[in-house]
């Protein structure tokens, strides 16, 4: 799926020299220092990224064995910031230890067998059954309808155009002086491949 920045003028304007950005710092120039994170950029509706989930558990040893921080970064792609119930309630949910992941695979699963979440009440709904641990009506009120998710999907937009995002899935490595988008060729699986190479190559 290709990456529409003009969906986002208003935030593509001005770019800081330093991004804080899905929980990771980056600076102004190119990655060259060994990176810090792998920043994975992602769109909950796109089906190459619903098959990249199959590999996220190689890819996340992979990132742990290189002492490297993961940071998945869905981005919306059919709507307004303020009505991307899914992203918005993905980025709040890491604020609770080990839920992120559920509540991701809970997302994806729902793109891959067509289950709408066109609202916050279905997506609520959605997550009462696949992640039942949470008090998700309580937690929306608290963090979900936050100013906060807003702004978490903010930086990572200002993120994805510093990398020069153009296709989903892809993947950056972010170090102490800026973000670079790793170059990949061929289909999911081979994507998947390339990236655990280049982590145990570092």
């Amino acid at each position: 799926m290709m990456f529409a920045p003009r969906r986002f003028p208003a935030l593509f304007r001005t770019l800081a020299t330093t991004l804080l950005a899905v929980g990771v710092s980056a600076g102004a120039t190119a990655a060259e220092p060994r990176p810090v994170a792998l920043v994975e950029f992602a769109s909950f509706d796109c089906q190459f990224c619903q098959a990249m989930s199959d590999h996220h558990p190689a890819i996340e040893a992979a990132v742990e064995d290189a002492e490297l921080e993961y940071r998945y970064a869905p981005l919306p792609s059919h709507t307004s910031l303020e009505r991307a119930w899914r992203e918005r309630t993905y980025y709040a949910s890491r604020e609770i230890p080990g839920i992120a992941e559920e509540v991701r695979e809970a997302f994806l699963a729902a793109g891959k067998t067509g289950v709408p979440l066109e609202n916050l009440d279905e997506v609520l709904a959605h997550l009462e059954l696949h992640v039942p641990q949470v008090r998700w009506n309580q937690f929306s009120e608290d963090r979900i309808q936050d100013r906060s998710s807003v702004e978490a999907i903010e930086r990572a937009i200002r993120l994805a155009q510093r990398a020069e995002l153009r296709e989903y899935p892809a993947f950056a490595v972010v170090s102490r002086s800026g973000v670079e988008l790793l170059s990949l060729a061929g289909d999911v699986d081979e994507k998947a491949e390339a990236v655990i190479k280049y982590l145990e190559n570092l």
